[in-house]
């Protein structure tokens, strides 16, 4: 009977050791795992860190780049450092690449807010209306667009035209909004006015930009051989001058640009015609506003960059930045 009470005890004895290695082994596996996990969530923070840190020292590139280049010439050309398509600036496990881009070579819809006079459209409304329509959009729809744009980005809350739209439109969405009432802070916002739909958006926008200024100016010596069609948007009115002639204009260009805009109306094209002074204050040879879209890389992480610049007393300011994940 005793030596069968003792295998008995030995038995739950055992059973009791391996219970107790089995927790034990338990625990010790989850503090693994969470210090694992820990280490990982330590690493991936870090590296989060640098590839921000990437991203803020793009920002301090770009700024170099374009006070290099305001310190030797103001007029700004497309032979210039920060012209340079897709650069790439190799790091410590990682990299700063991206393309910079004039705001100044493209249609500024934030120039849009001048009111009719008389019945008649503001020259910023029908010049935009000439780029919609050159783009493709019908007559009515770039009317529409042109309008709403307008509504968009004044300070009142009433429609300056029959094919505008306010607060009372958007609010009438399936998602109700309303209208900013201010300058736009990005061309994506472009995609909230009334008659932009994905097509006509994605067919518009590398055409136009939205620059943190009300002034409408287009450095000549920066707009894209292939987007002849914003100096025409600009000249269509007054002068009779087709996107061929004004794309084999730019095809002929100075490399360095033209050195200033009564240089560049004295080219052959404008012989014999009249500019007038608010459309000459329009054209510029030089840049007060500059965008940088790009990528950082560290370790395999990404981040996209997006910084507006400003050019002041011929120093490069950052004026606004923006972070995230890739589109």
């Amino acid at each position: 009977m005793a030596s069968s009470y003792n295998k008995k005890q030995r038995g739950v004895a055992l059973i009791t050791v391996l219970m107790i290695l089995a927790i034990m082994v338990t625990v010790a596996a989850t503090m693994t795992g969470r210090l694992t996990m820990s280490l990982k969530r330590t690493e991936g923070l870090i590296f989060s860190q640098k590839v921000y840190w990437y991203g803020q020292a793009s920002a301090e590139l770009g700024k170099k780049i374009l006070d290099q280049n305001f310190s030797d010439s103001r007029v700004v050309s497309l032979d210039q450092l920060w012209a340079i398509p897709n650069m790439v600036f190799p790091l410590e496990n990682g990299n700063i690449g991206g393309r910079m881009r004039d705001l100044r070579s493209c249609f500024n819809v934030n120039a849009l807010q001048s009111p009719d006079k008389e019945g008649t459209p503001a020259i910023p409304l029908r010049q935009f209306q000439n780029l919609l329509a050159a783009l493709g959009v019908s007559e009515y729809g770039a009317q529409m667009i042109a309008e709403s744009t307008r509504d968009w980005i004044d300070e009142d809350d009433s429609n300056d035209a029959a094919l505008g739209a306010e607060d009372s439109f958007y609010q009438a969405k399936r998602v109700p909004h309303l209208t900013a009432d201010n300058l736009m802070t990005d061309i994506s916002e472009l995609r909230s006015i009334q008659g932009v739909g994905p097509k006509t958006y994605e067919k518009i926008v590398p055409y136009l930009c939205a620059v943190p200024s009300r002034v409408q100016k287009i450095n000549v010596n920066t707009v894209d051989i292939e987007q002849a069609e914003i100096l025409y948007a600009l000249f269509k009115d007054e002068l009779n001058i087709s996107i061929d002639n004004l794309q084999n204009l730019l095809q002929n260009r100075p490399i360095s640009g033209w050195a200033n805009v009564d240089e560049f109306l004295a080219m052959p094209l404008f012989q014999g015609v009249s500019i007038s002074a608010p459309l000459k204050t329009q054209l510029s040879v030089t840049s007060d506003f500059f965008q940088l879209r790009g990528i950082t890389e560290f370790a395999d992480r990404l981040l996209a960059i997006d910084l507006t610049f400003q050019i002041k007393a011929q120093q490069a300011k950052v004026i606004r930045y923006q972070s995230g994940g890739l589109k």
